[in-house]
């Protein structure tokens, strides 16, 4: 976190991103740092599901056979530094966004990662008021699903708008949702030892039916 913000804070000083070629009031510019935060991590995201390399690190996340509010914390570590971490650099870098708007940002972000993985129920009528703008919970256990098709959908993680502009949204019913992935549903793969060393090692995907994909993820 050290070195995002000074990061950051060295791409401010010498005024470098397109925030910086236009004057505005500071609340606007507020949200708008906010919001390209979010619109970078989700195709960073997006970029963690399709790029193999990336995959081995962000599966930690996916493999957690009951999902529940301790979910938000497990993710392989390299993945939150060389990967988020540089996202936020980059979003700065290309945009001019600062280390307060970072700030909010996560502030809400963690928020909303509290909600999307409890295991509660919530109204279902959420998903059709403030849910056409904001990822609901709903939303979010699609892209925890066993299924493949609906892992690879709901990216995004304050503001649902991207997957339905990028066309990545999908939708289920939560009761049939089944969480994890097929080549960690044993108990030897839930131990943080196995977690921590995963990426390492030569783990094939399996789809939903049970049939391996031919390389390796």
């Amino acid at each position: 976190m050290t070195f995002q913000v000074f990061s950051i804070e060295w791409l401010n000083e010498h005024h470098i991103g397109l925030l910086y070629l236009i004057e505005l009031p500071f609340w606007i510019k507020l949200f708008i740092s906010v919001a390209l935060y979010d619109i970078t991590a989700y195709w960073i995201h997006r970029g963690t599901h399709v790029i193999p390399l990336l995959w081995r690190f962000h599966r930690v996340h996916h493999s957690d056979t009951s999902m529940d509010a301790s979910t938000v914390f497990r993710f392989h570590p390299f993945e939150l530094i060389l990967v988020f971490g540089m996202g936020n650099i980059l979003t700065a870098a290309l945009f001019g966004t600062d280390v307060l708007s970072m700030a909010v940002y996560y502030l809400f972000l963690y928020v909303f990662f509290f909600f999307e993985h409890a295991n509660l129920t919530y109204p279902k009528w959420l998903n059709s008021t403030i849910g056409l703008i904001f990822v609901m919970p709903d939303h979010h256990r699609v892209h925890h699903q066993q299924d493949q098709y609906y892992t690879d959908s709901n990216y995004a993680d304050i503001f649902i708008l991207w997957d339905r502009i990028f066309g990545t949204f999908k939708i289920m019913p939560a009761q049939k949702n089944k969480y994890g992935l097929t080549e960690f549903d044993e108990d030897k793969k839930q131990t943080f030892l196995f977690l921590i060393k995963s990426p390492f090692l030569n783990i094939k995907r399996i789809t939903i039916d049970g049939e391996k994909k031919n390389k390796p993820e």
